[in-house]
């Protein structure tokens, strides 16, 4: 459970997460976001908060803004949207195998953990790359 906060942490990296009071904070997180690639529409990433409750927001968004303390959106800081093996491009943001705050690895953590429950759910690039086949 602990890795699942932390991969829906990752993806609310890419939401506008600097919300200016919890009204809009509720707003934003009820509806799905969509992350997208630029590139093409099949690597776009369509994340749901609710789908990811019972997961600390901070697994996510492990930077605050220094001006307010609120959650700030991945892009903030991930600010390269290519395919970049940069440490602080938006693609090591959620695919990174070694960190705690990637998408991809809560998602193999969570596969191994439970691979009856996660074998089918997270295969290849789904269920965060749905357009791929």
């Amino acid at each position: 459970m602990k890795y699942l906060v932390l991969a829906i942490s990752v993806l609310m990296l890419a939401t506008q997460v600097n919300a200016k009071s919890i009204k809009e904070m509720n707003e934003i997180i009820k509806n799905p976001i969509t992350i997208t690639a630029k590139k093409s529409h099949l690597l776009d990433v369509v994340f749901n908060h609710t789908s990811h409750r019972g997961i600390n927001c901070i697994t996510c968004h492990h930077a605050l803004s220094e001006k307010n303390g609120r959650y700030i959106k991945c892009s903030k800081c991930h600010e390269n949207i290519g395919r970049s093996k940069e440490a602080l491009s938006m693609f090591m943001a959620a695919h990174a195998n070694q960190s705690n705050h990637s998408c991809y690895r809560c998602h193999i953590n969570l596969r191994k953990k439970s691979p009856e429950k996660y074998s089918r759910v997270f295969y290849n690039c789904r269920p965060c790359h749905t357009n791929v086949r």
